[in-house]
């Protein structure tokens, strides 16, 4: 943390800085004082721990260094890279690594350098990555080596694979089996194995939607149960009136929410959409006073739902639960409100304000009987004169 002569090491400056923003400062300074952080901070100043996300990468604690990482990038000491993309890479090493037989683990490598890897780091371009693309991708590769596995107990090599060795590795546990799917094409592809078909099977699980009592009951006691964490309250509210999945609404920041004195809307697509009295009231109570904001990871988070992690916000599977314990079931809730919002407005104009892609809503409506059903999308502002 010092240089031995109790001055702290200037590249680490920023990050104490950062620590001395947050409402309780001590917390965040107590957090460096526990052993193991203290140790990396000591051998960042003596210079044995280099400021480099590949040195972070080596580190056996992995929890520790991680947050520690997290603080970094967030005070500006390390340079911001996608916190999942880094992960993924972490477990990647560590998965390979283990892979005893040296071809397999071979493939997987290049499986992974030029599809995965290619693939997630595209992404981060555009948006940050979630947990869900990097734990396909995990899943991916533990299918892959599985298949892999597979074959060699068959006594046939991947070369050499038939469609009646691909169906029978498909057939014993599809569900699971079908993330080798995107390692199989990407095997057929590059010709390392033959061109086989594989074949699918739906696999969504239909969820029965809530009734529209039930909706509209749920809505009513969150507007007015106050017992019940502000937090939850909101989420609740966003998936059950406006259909929003868990995962968008843990993308929006305090910037989507605008108040002009007058009105409060809420961006979630384009325009924003209007949030009415009494949601309003409370959507601005909570920004003002949102969780997680005197940790060490998040003063200042823009993130409507901060997390416990620096720059992250809340995690989907945490806002699922906490959702759950209100009893406030997070599909069937979203399912409910997009079924009952395309019967009163058209499906392309309920997209666009709602963030969806028009062919989802176009599908829903179809399914409900919707009377907007036969709307076209396009310019309805627009008049035509005949003479």
């Amino acid at each position: 943390m010092d240089d031995g002569a109790g001055r702290i090491h200037a590249p680490l400056l920023p990050l104490f800085d950062h620590l001395r923003t947050m409402q309780n400062p001590a917390r965040g300074l107590g957090w460096l004082q526990s052993t193991q952080p203290r140790m990396m901070l000591r051998d960042i100043a003596a210079g044995r721990l280099a400021l480099t996300h590949e040195a972070f990468q080596q580190l056996p604690s992995w929890r520790s260094a991680d947050y520690l990482r997290d603080l970094l990038m967030q005070s500006g000491v390390l340079p911001l890279k996608d916190r999942q993309l880094l992960l993924f890479e972490r477990w990647l090493a560590a998965h390979l690594e283990a892979v005893a037989d040296p071809e397999h683990a071979g493939l997987l490598h290049r499986f992974a350098t030029w599809h995965q890897l290619r693939k997630l780091r595209a992404k981060t371009t555009k948006a940050r990555l979630g947990d869900s693309p990097a734990r396909e991708a995990r899943e991916q590769q533990t299918q892959a080596l599985a298949f892999l596995a597979w074959l060699t107990r068959r006594g046939t090599a991947l070369d050499r694979t038939r469609q009646a060795d691909l169906d029978a590795w498909q057939s014993e546990n599809y569900f699971t089996r079908r993330s080798s799917h995107a390692f199989l094409n990407w095997c057929m592809k590059n010709g390392s194995m033959p061109v086989l078909t594989i074949r699918s099977r739906q696999t969504t699980t239909i969820r029965t939607p809530l009734g529209q009592h039930q909706r509209v009951s749920a809505i009513q006691r969150l507007l007015t149960e106050e017992s019940l964490p502000l937090h939850s309250r909101i989420a609740g509210m966003l998936i059950l009136l406006y259909a929003q999945p868990a995962t968008r609404i843990l993308r929006l920041t305090t910037s989507d929410v605008i108040n002009d004195g007058t009105t409060t809307t809420i961006r979630l697509g384009d325009p924003p959409t209007p949030v009415p009295e009494p949601l309003a009231l409370l959507l601005q109570d909570y920004v003002a006073n949102r969780p997680n904001q005197d940790t060490a990871t998040n003063p200042g988070s823009e993130w409507l739902f901060p997390g416990q992690r620096a720059g992250e916000p809340m995690h989907p599977v945490t806002l699922r639960g906490l959702l759950r314990k209100i009893g406030i079931p997070p599909q069937r809730g979203r399912n409910s409100a997009i079924r009952h919002l395309v019967l009163q407005t058209p499906a392309p104009v309920l997209a666009q304000a709602l963030g969806y892609h028009h062919t989802s809503t176009t599908k829903i409506a179809a399914q409900t009987g919707s009377p907007w059903a036969s709307y076209a999308p396009g310019d309805h502002n627009q008049t035509t004169s005949q003479n």
